[in-house]
């Protein structure tokens, strides 16, 4: 734990045998220490350890108390580790269609067509650096997106919502079962130029039987999207395209039996490390007792 105090942190650097590191760091916690970090020993069998204090009455007390420890005491100017990591955040790009950049940073799109979302993921998932969103990215840019309704279920922070909407959507609707990530949706629709988000707060059930979607997106692993199978399939229209990412390759033949079974098509798939996703068209109607 990194403690600042007048603008300094001020830190321990011990040493010991292997053997002891266990007994000594117990001795140190005991003593008032948060936390260790072990280091790399300049000599075979012996430990490295690090530590800071919450002042340098502090570290003087530890390293008099076990002066046997051979401490190094030091001291460091103090960061402002929220803005240190700020500054280290670049823009991400998702998709050749698609790059995310953090509110705080500028950044122009690369080429013409090319969407630029800025987005800030807080305490909801999906900022584009996860194969998953970035497969379901990809697979959107293979579908006609205008003038189509979206469903994105589990929208996370809106990315596929956003990125539906810049590439021509008339109707986003998003759902979420998270009550944390909803002020976190609203922020990032409102800090890209967008209405306020069309967002329900809850499961499938809640639509109505004349509800229907030209495209249903989802970002979900197979344990959570397969109970909503039967939703997804009187969500979307006839002739609907369902795109669904988020799968373990090695486990798409659960997917793919579903597809058969409901009368869904096959149109494309792509796949990322150990990551599918698919884009399905709806050719049949099956009904459900």
């Amino acid at each position: 734990m990194r403690v600042e105090s007048d603008n300094l942190n001020y830190y321990l650097i011990g040493f010991c045998k292997i053997e002891d590191y266990e007994l000594e760091s117990f001795k140190l916690f005991e003593a008032g220490i948060v936390s260790l970090e072990e280091l790399e020993a300049e000599t075979d069998g012996d430990v490295a350890f690090k530590f800071y204090t919450s002042s340098k009455d502090e570290r003087d007390r530890i390293a008099a108390l076990f002066s046997h420890l051979n401490f190094e005491c030091g001291e460091e100017e103090a960061k402002d580790w929220d803005l240190w990591w700020r500054e280290r955040q670049t823009p991400v790009k998702v998709s050749d269609g698609l790059w995310v950049r953090p509110p705080w940073v500028n950044f122009s799109a690369p080429n013409a067509g090319c969407a630029v979302l800025a987005l800030e993921a807080k305490t909801a998932f999906g900022t584009g650096e996860h194969s998953s969103t970035a497969l379901a990215v990809q697979l959107m840019e293979k579908t006609d997106l205008k003038n189509k309704s979206v469903l994105d279920i589990g929208t996370g922070t809106g990315i596929l919502s956003l990125f539906a909407l810049k590439r021509g959507a008339k109707l986003a609707v998003q759902t979420e079962i998270d009550t944390m990530t909803i002020p976190c949706l609203v922020e990032n629709f409102e800090q890209n130029g967008e209405k306020p988000p069309c967002a329900v707060l809850g499961f499938l059930d809640c639509f109505n039987e004349s509800a229907k979607f030209n495209i249903i997106v989802c970002n979900m692993i197979r344990t959570e999207v397969l109970p909503l199978r039967t939703d997804i399939e009187r969500l979307l229209a006839p002739g609907g395209e369902f795109i669904l990412s988020g799968q373990l390759e090695s486990e798409k033949h659960y997917i793919l039996d579903w597809f058969c079974e409901a009368g869904f098509t096959v149109r494309n798939e792509a796949t990322s490390e150990e990551w599918w996703a698919v884009i399905s068209k709806l050719t049949n109607e099956v009904s459900h007792v």
